[in-house]
């Protein structure tokens, strides 16, 4: 019966002592029956824990008592030095006289499942030294977004303090919204969110954080998620300061053209001053007509220097409703010189309602997808010759809150596989040139709440659209309206 019996099997005198034990309890013990027959179960076994982790004298309660003992836990240390550990339990056998005249042992061996438990204490104690470490926030939330658990806290507040509220009560107010939206986004699509947030820094203050979600999937609802949250203070520093260096190289480009473009006017200005200046026995017409035509040439110079100065800006840019035809109006006109040399130039650009932008830097965007598409023309001059060489202009609505602005090129158009890297910091497919432009370009429409979309086809050219969002407000309220409720000077 012994033999049969699930487990290890082994019976015991009041002595503590076997009196026959199964073929398994053998394997378990590590030892012949010869062996064991001398030695007592208590003597093999190491410390014994009950269910709730205290001491146990097993089996030696079961005689005591009368009562069956267990489930309880102990080590065995086999003659060879492996450890075992078993979880046993006794049941007592009487006598005719109704006392406890032996016991029956049964024990199960644990040992692959404790050295999985130590292996799993080990790799947690591992990942959460490692979490503990990082630089980055990491934080596992519920559905509701309620912090379960987080590796790190901020100054002057404990674990405690954080843990059970929810996560949105320590990001900016302004930003609770669209953080929701992306959160709930992760929730029901199962799928991980990227996005830049703030939220409360290692400081105190506001600070910006490129965010992760990723959901886990429990039983087909997610109902945890991993947050990963890294500071961007630094990487957004240096994206300025690569920015900055990027719209003064752009600056550069096109000062040759801007000159050329000021000494046409600057010269019948000049020409028109000098006449009158020289003129003895002045006409009062010509003398008008002269006049006329210096103060045109003055305000030609002016819008000029208007325009460049758009493009010059400096420092943090506030977000503001703006006429992005204006300012795509003025982008060509700095780029003009570049652009026309290369290409004819058709604008199709339909009304647009005002959108949410820095002017300067949406001005910095469209100046480098001008003069990339008249680049690419260029350098395709000698492949395809004969071929149409066009820049077109045309913009459309998504039938929401966006508004897309579009450059096509008849260039030579992007390879597929190249097409995926046109973003990437520092890749360029120039001989020259730093391979910014379109990742800064990029960043920019996305602080802006917009995108930048590409289309290419080789040999026949490629489209960039930059989609921008609109006022929530009808498009019908003018940009005037909005300049004065944001109380934004008139130039």
């Amino acid at each position: 019966m012994l033999e049969v019996a699930p487990g290890g099997v082994a019976h015991v005198g009041r002595d503590g002592r076997f009196r026959s034990v199964n073929a398994e309890a053998l394997r378990l013990l590590g030892e012949d029956f010869d062996a064991v027959r001398e030695s007592s179960f208590s003597g093999l076994l190491g410390d014994v824990v009950d269910e709730d982790g205290a001491p146990s004298e097993f089996p030696s309660r079961v005689f005591e008592t009368g009562i069956p003992q267990g489930p309880v836990m102990g080590s065995i240390r086999r003659p060879d030095g492996e450890v075992a550990w078993l979880v046993a339990r006794a049941e007592p056998l009487f006598d005719n006289d109704g006392g406890v005249e032996s016991a029956l042992l049964t024990f199960v061996d644990i040992t692959a499942r404790k050295r999985a438990e130590e292996d799993l204490r080990r790799s947690e104690q591992k990942w959460q030294g490692l979490a503990e470490n990082l630089p980055d926030f990491v934080l596992m939330v519920d559905r509701d977004a309620r912090i379960l658990s987080i590796n790190r806290t901020l100054p002057g507040l404990t674990e405690t303090d954080i843990v059970g509220q929810s996560a949105m009560d320590f990001l900016e107010p302004s930003g609770r919204e669209e953080y929701l939206r992306r959160f709930a986004e992760a929730v029901t699509t199962g799928q991980s969110v990227t996005f830049e947030m703030r939220a409360r820094g290692e400081d105190g203050d506001w600070t910006w954080f490129e965010t992760r979600v990723v959901p886990f999937d429990e039983n087909g609802r997610v109902e945890r998620l991993l947050v990963v949250a890294r500071d961007m203070t630094e990487q957004r520093a240096m994206l300025a300061s690569l920015a900055e260096k990027e719209r003064l190289a752009s600056v550069g480009m096109i000062a040759a053209g801007v000159a050329h473009e000021i000494m046409n006017p600057l010269t019948y200005v000049l020409a028109n001053l000098e006449f009158i200046s020289n003129e003895r026995n002045l006409d009062p017409t010509r003398t008008q007509a002269a006049l006329h035509a210096a103060l045109e040439g003055a305000r030609r110079m002016r819008q000029i220097v208007w325009d460049l100065r758009s493009l010059g800006r400096t420092g943090v840019e506030e977000l503001f409703y703006v006429d992005a035809r204006s300012v795509f109006e003025t982008a060509l006109r700095l780029a003009g010189p570049e652009v026309h040399r290369s290409a004819n130039v058709v604008v199709e650009m339909g009304e647009l309602p005002a959108v949410l932008a820095s002017e300067s830097r949406l001005c910095q965007v469209f100046v480098n997808l001008l003069v990339n598409a008249a680049q690419s023309i260029e350098k395709d001059r000698e492949a395809f010759e004969g071929k149409k060489r066009e820049i077109r202009i045309s913009t459309k609505h998504d039938g929401k809150r966006f508004v897309g602005i579009s450059v096509q090129d008849t260039g030579e158009g992007i390879e597929p596989a190249l097409l995926k890297r046109i973003f990437e910091p520092f890749y360029t497919t120039k001989r020259t040139g730093t391979g910014l432009g379109l990742s800064i370009s990029r960043e920019i429409i996305e602080r802006m709440n917009g995108r930048i979309e590409v289309e290419s086809q080789r040999g026949v050219g490629t489209t960039f659209t930059v989609w921008l969002a609109t006022m929530r407000a009808p498009s019908s309220v003018s940009l005037r309206a909005v300049a004065a409720a944001q109380e934004l000077p008139e130039d």
